[in-house]
Formats: structure tokens, C-alpha cells, sequence
């Protein structure tokens, strides 16, 4: 009999050559003035307004990530805190876009008072008690960070798909383009770690399985107000294709390793209705 060849491992995300060639400040090589031409309908603004600043609040989640077991992997954390710059230039990017049509970059927030209370207040005690929680398990914690990380670039990549579609202008296709070379190595990363680890420990499933259900995504919107993640889910994952878009997400949550449609079916119905 023939033995059967498994494939060879793909080669292990370089994270040395990721920090090294980190992006920065790209908006000067955005061909900015185009808007002036051709803007942004209301609504399509409103939409780059609510990615902005969640791709601007990832330090808060890097804040709280970093308190757990997971800063103790140093290659999770050069990664985790470059992964982070990133985001802060990404969203510097679309501020630009808001720019040229006259509106600040980064708008206040819907006035949601009685969830901006809850909200700081579970800021105020977030990160004591989550390191404090997160002692019982360990590094299987990194695992659920990873998938939370993964789960939110494809609730992300679904967001930016509809706002390119939706919006059907060239200069923001182009803006767009480019926001998606950055945000390329970000899901190659999360992707293989993901894997890996979810592989490798039953236990570390066990938790993603149980965790991933109550995270809320895109990571950071937490924070942002109800009104911005309402708006968000309506744009992107309501409707008959909005729930295609929500459905896709879980089919990719349940087949990685060790998890289970119930897990994706659970993330795809709170995706489609935060």
C-alpha cells in the first residue's frame, strides 16, 4: 500500500519581519482630493466613521488582553502590540476620508448614557478582574484570543466589503484596497495561531467554545455605544445577504479545530444583532 503524504506544515508566520516592516502613516499616499469629486453619500460616511474608531480602540483591547496569561508569550505580544499600531494607522486613514468631507475624524459617539455608565464602570474594573478570572485558565486563555482576534477581522472584512459595495465609489475602493493590505498579515496571523492552538488543547477549545459566544464584535464596539453597533449590524448583516454575510462567519467558526456549529451558529446570531 501506498502511504498517504500528508501536505507540509506551512512555514510559521514570521513575526520578527512583521514588526520590522510595521505600516505607519499612510494617508499622505491616498489620492484624498478625488472626494471632493466624487463623496461619500451620508450613510456611507457614518459607516467608515463607525470603523474608524473601532479600528481606533484596539489599544483598550490590547490593554485588557495583556493583563492575562497571554502576555507571556512574547511572540503573541510583539505581535499583539504591532497589530495594534497598525489599526491606529488604519484608522488615521479613513479619519483622512472623513477629513475631505468637512467632518472630524474621529465624531463623538451616540449619546447612549445608561450603557456609557455600565460601561465605565466595567472599565474601571475590567482589567483586575479579568487577570484575576483569567488565572484559572492559564494559556489556554491565548487560544480564545486568537479566535476573538480572527472572528473579528472576518466581522470586519464583512463591514468594509459592504461599505465598498455599497458605496460603489472609486476613491474609497481605493482607500479600502489599501486598509486591506494592512489588515492582510493581521488574519494570516490570527488564522495560523488560531489553529494551532485550538489543536493542541482540548481545554483551550473547551474555553473557546464557551467564551466565544458572549465576546462582542467587532472588538471594541463595546465602547463605541449601542446606536453604533445597531447601525453596523443593520448595514451589514441584516436582510437576506446580511444574514448570508452573518452565516458565512459561523460556517468558518465551526470548522476550526475542535470547535462545533453551535459555537459558529451562536457568534453568527449576535453578529446580525448587537
Amino acid at each position: 500500500m501506498v502511504p498517504v503524504m500528508s501536505d507540509p506544515p506551512a512555514p510559521r508566520f514570521d513575526v520578527g519581519a512583521f514588526t520590522r516592516t510595521a505600516q505607519g502613516r499612510f494617508r499622505d499616499e491616498l489620492d484624498l482630493d478625488t472626494f471632493r469629486a466624487q463623496p461619500l453619500a451620508a450613510d456611507d460616511r457614518s459607516l467608515v466613521r463607525f470603523l474608524a474608531r473601532v479600528e481606533g480602540a484596539t489599544m483598550e483591547h490590547l490593554r485588557d488582553v495583556l493583563m492575562t496569561a497571554t502576555h507571556k508569550d512574547a511572540r503573541v505580544t510583539a505581535f499583539l502590540v504591532t497589530w495594534a499600531y497598525e489599526k491606529q494607522w488604519i484608522a488615521d486613514a479613513l479619519g483622512a476620508v472623513l477629513e475631505t468631507h468637512g467632518e472630524p475624524p474621529a465624531a463623538a459617539a451616540p449619546d447612549d448614557r445608561p450603557e456609557r455608565r455600565r460601561s465605565e464602570w466595567r472599565a474601571r474594573r475590567g482589567p483586575l478582574w479579568r487577570a484575576l478570572t483569567s488565572l484559572r485558565h492559564g494559556d489556554a486563555i491565548v487560544a480564545l484570543h486568537m479566535t476573538t482576534g480572527l472572528v473579528d477581522e472576518w466581522v470586519m472584512a464583512a463591514g468594509y466589503d459592504v461599505l465598498a459595495e455599497r458605496a460603489g465609489n472609486s476613491s474609497l475602493t481605493k482607500v479600502l484596497d489599501r486598509v486591506a493590505a494592512v489588515r492582510r498579515r493581521h488574519e494570516e496571523f490570527f488564522a495560523a495561531e488560531a489553529r494551532r492552538r485550538l489543536l493542541e488543547s482540548e481545554k483551550a477549545a473547551r474555553l473557546t467554545r464557551s467564551a466565544l459566544p458572549h465576546a462582542v464584535f467587532p472588538i471594541g464596539a463595546l465602547r463605541r455605544g449601542a446606536t453604533g453597533r445597531r447601525q453596523f449590524a443593520a448595514a451589514v448583516f441584516a436582510g437576506a445577504e446580511g444574514r448570508e454575510r452573518a452565516a458565512a462567519i459561523g460556517e468558518r467558526i465551526a470548522a476550526l479545530p475542535r470547535l462545533a456549529p453551535a459555537t459558529g451558529g451562536a457568534v453568527s446570531q449576535i453578529v446580525s444583532s448587537s
